[in-house]
């Protein structure tokens, strides 16, 4: 870019050099023409030449004059497209970062919202296993607590109907306190769970 801006420079400083004398070959002889003056050598000719070859040396040095204005142009020109060009790419790659901020944006919220999901299932699922260990505590009680009132009734009726020995009576206290025992071990089972 420095090279450019240096080349750049010294094409200006030449041409503009240049604007203010021309150099033209007429007669195979290279004249300066500046200022309407027309040196040859260093040493002003103007007055030694006809009208007819001022004429053409002067259409010489105006031709030139031209072509290195045109020239000039197109350096200016050129130079401009570039500057467009480069302003373009910084504009695109402006735009580039853009999108990627914006993709990787979308990708950690994308990337958030998972997380969170897989946490409310998490939970979800937890919960769903509380509840059916809760369920099942219920149940053990229930169960227990039928078993107790069945064996109860069943040792009622044996003993009212006097068919227990001492040593079946002591038996059944045994498997009835059992009984006790396991609903108690339900309920602070359960009462632990809620």
């Amino acid at each position: 870019m420095k090279t450019i801006k240096m080349l750049l420079i010294l094409l200006i400083t030449v041409v503009s050099h240049t604007l203010t004398a021309q150099e033209v070959t007429f007669d195979n002889q290279s004249y300066v023409v500046k200022n309407k003056v027309i040196s040859l050598n260093g040493k002003d000719v103007s007055e030694t030449l006809t009208e007819s070859q001022k004429i053409e040396i002067y259409n010489l040095a105006d031709t030139k004059k031209a072509e290195i204005k045109a020239a000039e142009e197109a350096v200016k020109a050129a130079d401009k497209e570039k500057r467009q060009q480069e302003k373009q790419a910084k504009a695109e790659a402006r735009e580039v970062k853009a999108q990627e901020r914006e993709r990787k944006a979308a990708e950690k919220e994308r990337k958030r919202s998972e997380k969170a999901r897989k946490k409310s299932e998490k939970a979800r699922q937890k919960i769903e296993k509380a509840n059916a260990k809760i369920e099942k505590a219920e149940s053990n009680l229930e169960k227990a607590n039928a078993k107790l009132e069945k064996e109860t009734k069943k040792y009622q009726k044996l003993e009212a109907k006097g068919k227990l020995s001492p040593n079946d009576i002591d038996k059944w206290e045994g498997k009835l306190e059992k009984l006790r025992s396991n609903i108690t071990k339900a309920e602070q089972k359960l009462n632990k769970l809620k």
